[in-house]
């Protein structure tokens, strides 16, 4: 459960982006595989997002067939209609003016947002059509990081890598199979290679597809409510 949690605040984040873009609600459909330690765990889901009131309706299909609804507040209930239960958390951690994603597909592309947590621009380099940037953390998040790499191509992002504060790199995010649509220019296909002790790692790639917005976008599910009698999990 949560793994499924913590993917569903993935995705909420960045389609909480799309408010600034002109988009008024997308749906899509979402395939996710997870690997580790020569585990895969595949997981698929429609979504249903509303920029008006910042709420997202993520319908699982497989392998479990729970309904989790997010809100730009923080809240997050995950419904499982066969037993009829809800499971509520809320964090401020799970905001989206708190996440990278969020600045990327809100038009803030150029440095991930970056700039407005306090890191600080230290290099520019070109090589061919691509362009690298190395950003430096302010002194509150040096224990976590020691710098940031971005790399854009065409004014795209398409990399970036974190250097923990030992300069060891911890995680790669690569962004590809860019899409235009009328409104937004958004990568469907999202690989995530984070770095363990011991040589260990964890691999996650999203796929988006089926991708309609705004007059296309009709569905029921954007209008889905949990039921006020479900019994509540601690």
């Amino acid at each position: 459960m949560n793994k499924y949690f913590l993917l569903c605040c993935l995705v909420f984040i960045m389609l909480s982006g799309f408010r600034n873009m002109g988009v008024e609600r997308i749906m899509m459909r979402m395939e996710s595989q997870s690997l580790h330690k020569g585990k895969r765990v595949d997981v698929r889901a429609e979504l249903y997002y509303q920029s008006l009131d910042g709420r997202l309706v993520t319908k699982y299909v497989s392998p479990v067939t729970h309904i989790m609804v997010t809100t730009n507040k923080g809240e997050v209930a995950i419904y499982d209609e066969a037993e009829h239960t809800v499971y509520r958390e809320q964090s401020l951690d799970y905001s989206t003016d708190n996440h990278l994603i969020y600045y990327f597909l809100s038009g803030r592309i150029q440095d991930l947002g970056l700039r407005q947590i306090g890191f600080e621009l230290a290099e520019t380099g070109f090589v061919d059509d691509l362009v690298k940037t190395t950003w430096f953390p302010p002194n509150s998040l040096w224990h976590l990081f020691s710098r940031i790499e971005l790399v854009h191509e065409n004014h795209l992002p398409i990399y970036a890598g974190y250097y923990d504060s030992h300069k060891n790199l911890v995680k790669k995010v690569f962004y590809t199979d860019y899409q235009n649509y009328s409104e937004v220019i958004l990568p469907t296909t999202i690989t995530e290679f984070n770095y363990l002790p011991g040589n260990d790692s964890i691999v996650n790639r999203i796929r988006f597809s089926d991708i309609k917005i705004n007059r296309e976008a009709s569905s029921p599910w954007f209008q889905f409510r949990i039921p006020e009698d479900a019994k509540v999990l601690d």
